[in-house]
């Protein structure tokens, strides 16, 4: 038996008549409970100590590195922006603006709303008492209008 299962509080127990009986430790008292609540519960338990152990996992060692043959440089300049990127960068999102203060209103309402805010397109199709196709279609209509706005400018 590993060390983790002696602390668990979760367990399945065999019955004479071959049923298993599913038990979930809650504040020291054993709660029976059905075998979907039971592998709910062991499966979370699980996820946890994945990540517990991924997280133990991921500390960096120059020694484990090089043991590894990862190069330094690897980690540092070759993933660094570079001047040349930077600069498309401020350029596209410069663009961007001045594609996105041309549109309509009730256009940058939406993609205000949907695209940057993240609020759901039903959501928001309730709001303007429009079904979420509609604000779909809309919103598909609106983004290959900036696209071209900012390829245009380009």
């Amino acid at each position: 038996m590993q060390n983790w299962q002696r602390v668990r509080n979760y367990r399945k127990i065999g019955n004479s008549d071959g049923s298993i009986t599913y038990i979930i430790i809650v504040n020291g008292k054993d709660v029976e409970v059905s075998e979907e609540v039971f592998t709910a519960y062991s499966q979370a338990d699980r996820r946890e100590r994945y990540q517990t152990e991924r997280e133990a996992g991921r500390l960096l060692s120059l020694d484990q590195m090089d043991e590894d043959d990862v190069l330094l440089t690897y980690l540092s300049s070759e993933h660094a922006e570079s001047a040349e990127d930077a600069a498309i960068r401020r350029l596209f999102t410069e663009e961007s603006i001045t594609a996105l203060d041309s549109l309509e209103a009730d256009e940058r309402r939406l993609i205000q709303a949907v695209v940057m805010d993240g609020l759901s397109e039903r959501d928001y199709a309730a709001s303007i008492g429009l079904s979420q196709k509609g604000v779909n279609k809309r919103k598909q209509k609106i983004l290959e209008k900036l696209r071209k706005m900012v390829l245009k400018q380009s």
